[in-house]
């Protein structure tokens, strides 16, 4: 038990570290709203077991013909100019949602 506890910390810390090489997620970020490609939108929000959520995301990813997501993905979502899915764990904390609502808004803002 303490190995796969062990092995869970290793990799979110990895996932993590990524990800901040990737784009600012530190939750200080400010957002120009009006680079947003919506102003109004819909939200459909999906949860799933933590244990779950890579699968569920690479299985709506798929489902919309798009190629998945990398390993360690915590929650995802997708974005139209009227409506926004996003799949997120049971219990998560407010930079996730955040962090995916903002794609429902600015699309891949952290390209």
């Amino acid at each position: 038990m303490k190995h796969q506890l062990l092995s869970a910390v290793v990799m979110l810390a990895v996932g993590t570290a990524h990800a901040q090489w990737d784009f600012d997620n530190s939750g200080s970020r400010v957002f120009d709203m009006r680079k947003n490609e919506t102003s109004k939108t819909t939200v459909e929000i999906r949860y799933v077991k933590a244990s779950e959520v890579q699968a569920a995301c690479n299985a709506q990813s798929h489902q919309f013909g798009l190629g998945g997501f990398p390993s360690g993905a915590m929650a995802c979502s997708w974005q139209w100019p009227d409506r926004c899915v996003m799949i997120l764990p049971e219990k998560v904390d407010m930079r996730t949602v955040g962090h995916e609502f903002m794609h429902c808004l600015q699309g891949a803002w952290h390209k």
